[in-house]
């Protein structure tokens, strides 16, 4: 195995979860799914993890190693990742923004030339 014991490959599996399903409900909402949703969403994420991570290090962390100490270290990362996301803290989302612009520009741009070209051969 990879040294992970079991509680920690488990717990890593189901923030990976949580990220999935997180990025999945704005990506397919009709009024989320815009550039700007997606990219403040993929920021509060990418912020949460960085939090997890830092936090790890503390050792047993803020509320102790006991029963619920999973659920309320992954609360406060959730909560302190939101925080650093909405203040733009990061810098990320104007760039995942502009790369998503970009390659729905790009993606319009092929459609567009695809179009053009099965109407010439016509």
């Amino acid at each position: 195995m990879d040294g992970l014991g079991l509680p920690t490959a488990a717990r890593t599996a189901g923030v990976n979860d949580m990220m999935v399903g997180r990025v999945s409900r704005v990506a397919s909402g009709s009024d989320q799914g815009t550039p700007e949703a997606v990219a403040r969403e993929m920021e509060s994420l990418f912020a949460t993890m960085l939090v997890s991570e830092l936090r790890k290090g503390l050792g047993e962390g803020f509320f102790g190693g006991g029963a619920g100490a999973d659920t309320f270290n992954g609360w406060f990362d959730e909560q302190i990742g939101a925080s650093l996301a909405s203040r733009s803290s990061l810098g990320l989302a104007d760039q995942i923004r502009e790369s998503i612009m970009r390659e729905q520009a790009a993606a319009a741009a092929e459609a567009a030339r695809e179009s053009s070209e099965s109407g010439e051969a016509s």
